[in-house]
């Protein structure tokens, strides 16, 4: 049976005071819990727009419900979606909706960076990247994809370079690019701590934080899920669960299942998740290197 992509939020009613920077600041939130979308990129078209974005449209009619790009972006709770590349071409990166080369019938989400065009302090650096930014209300979380890397990227684990920065989730609480005050993340990288050849690349996960917009990024928690090899060439379901809270009351979880094999957990992490309870655009990336399948 075909896999989709599925979102699934729970809003709760915000009861504290927040800082005016913050874009949930006395938002009217409800505490029902709600099928947000999926898709399996039936009937997907994509269309270029302003600011070096694309956006998404048609339904999928395979799925019985919850499966229009027009009604998912239409809701409250969403600010906006699109696919940002930041800057370059489309011979430098690209989008498209694409057969699934292990089966012609299924349609899957292909991005590619064939270049690292973009300039970032002393580095250059690529972006293909799925955005649902500006949302409210959302402060609990659960998405299910299903992730494939192509084989060539399994060239990192020989690559002489190290790899600390290759992300392909990241979740904001406050933003950067909405001005808000006391910026917050969660991202989920592709992970290489050495340089030289190595054996495997594993996930990382970390939260980190911001004091000012323009302060130096300061990392909350970080794990290496050493337990787990990631498979290029192969699909992996991937399911995502994310909890604003505290210290105390926040909580990251991800578990990978390989196609053929068994779920593994990778990350269960309960630790600090918000920027003092007040959230922003809560997924905001899907962006990696080289080639990605995303169904």
């Amino acid at each position: 049976m075909k896999k989709t992509t599925l979102l699934l939020l729970l809003t709760i009613s915000i009861t504290s005071s927040c800082d005016k920077k913050s874009i949930n600041c006395k938002v009217a939130c409800n505490s029902d819990e709600e099928l947000l979308f999926q898709t399996g990129f039936n009937n997907t078209t994509l269309t270029n727009g302003d600011y070096e974005n694309v956006e998404f449209s048609g339904t999928d009619l395979e799925l019985a419900d919850h499966n229009s790009w027009s009604d998912f972006i239409a809701n409250p709770s969403v600010g906006f979606v699109e696919i940002g590349y930041e800057d370059g071409e489309d011979n430098q990166r690209k989008a498209q909706i694409v057969n699934d080369p292990d089966s012609a019938a299924n349609k899957a989400l292909s991005f590619k960076l064939m270049e690292p065009h973009i300039k970032e302090g002393s580095h250059q650096k690529g972006r293909v990247q799925l955005s649902v930014n500006d949302n409210q209300c959302i402060k609990e979380i659960y998405q299910t994809v299903r992730l494939k890397l192509h084989p060539d990227m399994a060239y990192l684990m020989d690559w002489d370079i190290r790899v600390p920065w290759l992300t392909v989730f990241e979740f904001w609480n406050n933003a950067t690019w909405s001005n808000e005050k006391k910026t917050f993340r969660v991202t989920v990288n592709l992970f290489k701590d050495a340089e030289g050849p190595v054996d495997e690349i594993h996930f990382h996960a970390k939260a980190d934080h911001q004091a000012c917009n323009v302060c130096e990024w300061k990392e909350d928690w970080g794990e290496e899920a050493t337990h787990f090899a990631i498979p290029f060439g192969v699909w992996m379901e991937i399911e995502l669960y994310l909890l604003e809270g505290d210290e105390n009351n926040g909580r990251f979880y991800m578990a990978v299942t390989p196609e053929g094999q068994s779920k593994v957990v990778v990350f269960d992490i309960t630790n600090n998740t918000s920027s003092e309870r007040k959230m922003s655009g809560w997924f905001y990336a899907f962006s990696t290197d080289e080639i990605v399948y995303f169904r």
